[in-house]
């Protein structure tokens, strides 16, 4: 499980958005516009990078099968087909490209 310090909360929020925004700028991906979506988003990434030692993506079961959970950490295996097909992946933290209005710098 990950180690954090006092304001675990806070400390899980800021890594897992620094990791988001690191892939989306590294592998070409767009971040949520919407602030509240990602957001909320974020937050259920902490949330379960606190209880389950790992970012799983919010919107999957973490089902306690290591194999099958590893599939959902985000970004899951499936955002890029899911972003290409419905225009954000299931989560919606990653968007297409012409979704975006939230400069990544």
């Amino acid at each position: 499980m990950a180690e954090f310090t006092d304001g675990t909360f806070e400390e899980a929020l800021r890594r897992v958005t620094r990791a988001a925004e690191r892939y989306g700028r590294r592998d070409g991906v767009t971040l949520q516009p919407d602030e509240a979506v990602r957001n909320y988003v974020l937050r259920g990434l902490a949330r379960n990078l606190i209880q389950h030692g790992k970012p799983y993506c919010p919107c999957r079961e973490v089902t306690g099968d290591a194999d099958q959970d590893r599939a959902n950490i985000c970004p899951c295996r499936t955002h890029r087909d899911e972003i290409a097909t419905f225009g954000a992946c299931e989560c919606g933290l990653y968007v297409a490209e012409s979704e975006n209005t939230v400069d990544q710098e």
